[in-house]
């Protein structure tokens, strides 16, 4: 319990630092709230990749219209190594993890080499375990936090689950008043 709540202080240092008026008098050299998200996105990441001990961790702004939906990366933090991934997903290039994520609100794949959802694609995905969780704002999904295991399966607990849901519950609070400014990042 004390690590959850280290997560959700680090969570909640980032989430100050962008309420501070980054608009007050329109001061040009004043932080725009599309910098301010792209930083909170930046620190939470890298909390949740070290609180989940996670190969990587991402935030990503869901938009587009159903059947062409698209997430845009806001922030990510890899710890072995660049990850290489593109800085938009398309659901027509991976329509089953958008299934999953638009139906069920989880992506858990413990083993890409094993996973239906992810065996036509091309080329296999970058991590080879993957826990993503959308967060919904009015019933609506608003965003997804990602996290990825490179190199090996690992088999993602029900705490890790549950903790991911909460904290991608938390930040996409957070990231929807500035969603206006988070269209520009």
């Amino acid at each position: 319990m004390e690590k959850i709540e280290g997560l959700f202080a680090a969570m909640r240092a980032a989430s100050q630092d962008m309420e501070w008026p980054a608009t007050e008098s329109r001061d040009p050299s004043l932080e725009t709230a599309g910098d301010l998200a792209a930083r909170y996105a930046q620190t939470v990441s890298e909390a949740l990749c070290d609180y989940f001990r996670s190969s990587h961790a991402s935030l990503w702004l869901l938009d587009g219209e159903p059947g062409r939906h698209r997430l845009r990366c806001l922030g990510a933090e890899s710890i072995d190594g660049p990850s290489g991934q593109l800085p938009v997903c398309e659901q027509q290039a991976y329509p089953g993890y958008f299934h999953a994520l638009l139906t069920d609100g989880v992506f858990r794949c413990d083993d890409v080499l094993q996973d239906e959802r992810l065996s036509a694609l091309p080329k296999p995905p970058t991590w080879r375990a993957m826990l993503d969780v959308s967060g919904q704002i009015n019933g609506k999904t608003f965003g997804v936090i990602a996290l990825g295991q490179r190199g090996v399966a690992r088999e993602w607990t029900k705490r890790e689950e549950l903790d991911l849901r909460r904290a991608t519950a938390k930040v996409c609070l957070h990231l929807h008043a500035l969603r206006h400014e988070t269209e520009t990042v």
